[in-house]
């Protein structure tokens, strides 16, 4: 008899090549074999996963948990808790902080926090603003700490962390295919984005749909169409960001076409909300870009079924109830961004594969093994393959449940999914082996990871001898 840390059996495994029943044999924290008989082996623990999905873990590339922050609106701890809850064993952070990882400085500062507080694995951005803040050595040197991809802003985002013009933009892309590392840009043309602002503020709106028409879909897709060309120049690999509208994805759906280097995501929030819902909610929906009406979503829909969106991410971006309640008055005083990483997997497992059809093996490919691609973590993330991490979840396919503000592990109480049915249930989220998440227990009980105990992944560490 064979020896083993972990079996699970009785399961369904599921990765983008198809699906099976067998037994996953864990050691070390890595997938050591499938087997037909579980009894041919022997493990101190062993999981029946009777009438469930086992799945590789859940990759979520665009958080916001910006720690260093005096003022943390989140944290990688309890982000990270957050994100185990919800099926996820790694996520991607973004470059925003107090200081922004835009130096190399920076960048290995936030990869000490990352191993001092991250509950699950995680890899990170490096933030790019161009010339003359930057030089080519710092972009290089950041690449040679292991960031994940290098990201910009078309439209300001903050003091901190200044919007690049066109030949900024220009320099990142030709420094970025040199080194080959992605490119994503928060597509946003910074002047058409101005004008909107001033047309709507100057009239006097304060109301929640004057967000939504301040940065209609226009402003969105200029920018994606100077990203391509610039991207068709440099042979940059350009990530497009958390696509929100009609008009950019036919964009993307035809550079893919003439075979240019360019992927793309999305997120729940421009596929489970409209603009009802930003009427509705006021600050607790305004986000960039600004959710659209039903139609721009059933649009978006018709990405993710086709293919022509690459994966799903949360954009998760806390900030704190009293804050977002300024919305209600003046939606502009609001700020930007929604809480979404404990609901981002099992919501889209609800909202694509059971509402939609989408077969369960795209789902992977949507939230797992394309992510783990994208950012260099693949196979060892994101997949089940002998020698992978055994980053596991576990999900019910049949359970039902509704979003509740109660059940939250983020920092901050709200979530814009609230009242929501769900159809499929994370049940266990497994991180190299270690269960992270056990939704048998009570309350924060189920979080069975410590801080720390989390680990940086550089990009390159899906090619990396297992």
């Amino acid at each position: 008899m064979a020896d083993a840390d972990l079996i699970i059996e009785n399961g369904t495994i599921v990765m983008e090549g198809g699906s099976f029943s067998a037994a996953l044999i864990v050691a070390n924290g890595q997938v050591i074999a499938y087997a037909e008989n579980a009894s041919d082996w022997d493990a101190p623990e062993r999981i029946d996963a009777d009438g469930l999905l086992v799945m590789p873990g859940g990759i979520d590339v665009h958080t916001h948990f910006e720690e260093p922050d005096p003022n943390l609106l989140e944290g990688f701890t309890s982000g990270g808790r957050a994100a185990a809850a919800g099926g996820l064993t790694t996520v991607v952070e973004m470059p925003q902080a107090r200081p922004t990882t835009t130096t190399p400085a920076q960048f290995a500062e936030k990869v000490k926090l990352v191993n001092e507080h991250a509950v699950v694995d995680m890899a990170l951005w490096a933030g790019a603003i161009g010339p003359p803040q930057q030089r080519t050595d710092d972009l290089t040197a950041m690449a040679d700490l292991g960031a994940a991809a290098f990201k910009s802003f078309m439209a300001s985002s903050s003091p901190l962390f200044p919007a690049v013009d066109t030949a900024q933009m220009l320099w990142v892309m030709e420094e970025a295919a040199a080194l080959g590392i992605p490119y994503g840009l928060h597509a946003e043309d910074q002047s058409l984005l101005q004008a909107g602002l001033a047309r709507t503020q100057g009239a006097g709106r304060r109301d929640p749909l004057a967000h939504a028409e301040s940065r209609p879909p226009i402003v969105e897709t200029v920018a994606v169409s100077t990203v391509l060309l610039l991207a068709a120049e440099t042979g940059c690999h350009a990530h497009i960001c958390h696509l929100a509208s009609a008009g950019a994805l036919e964009l993307v759906r035809d550079a893919k076409a003439r075979g240019r280097h360019v992927t793309t995501e999305t997120c729940p929030q421009y596929l489970m909300l409209n603009t009802g819902d930003l009427e509705r909610l006021a600050g607790f929906a305004r986000c960039a870009p600004a959710i659209r009406p039903q139609a721009e979503v059933d649009r978006l829909w018709e990405g993710v079924l086709d293919g022509a969106i690459d994966l799903i991410c949360s954009d998760h971006c806390p900030y704190t109830i009293e804050s977002k309640e300024t919305g209600y008055q003046n939606i502009f005083d609001a700020p930007l961004g929604l809480s979404g990483v404990q609901t981002l997997y099992p919501a889209m497992y609800s909202e694509a594969v059971v509402r939609r059809g989408l077969p369960p093996e795209r789902f992977v490919q949507l939230l797992s093994t394309n992510p783990a691609r994208i950012f260099g973590l693949y196979p060892r993330k994101g997949s089940l393959t002998i020698g992978a991490d055994a980053d596991i979840t576990l999900l019910d396919p049949a359970a039902t449940w509704t979003v509740t503000v109660e059940d939250a592990l983020h920092r901050h109480k709200w979530t814009p999914y609230a009242g929501k049915q769900i159809t499929g249930r994370v049940t266990r989220t497994i991180r190299r082996g270690e269960t992270i998440f056990n939704d048998s227990l009570e309350g924060e009980g189920r979080i069975l990871a410590a801080a720390g105990s989390g680990v940086y992944l550089p990009r390159g560490y899906g090619e990396l001898p297992a």
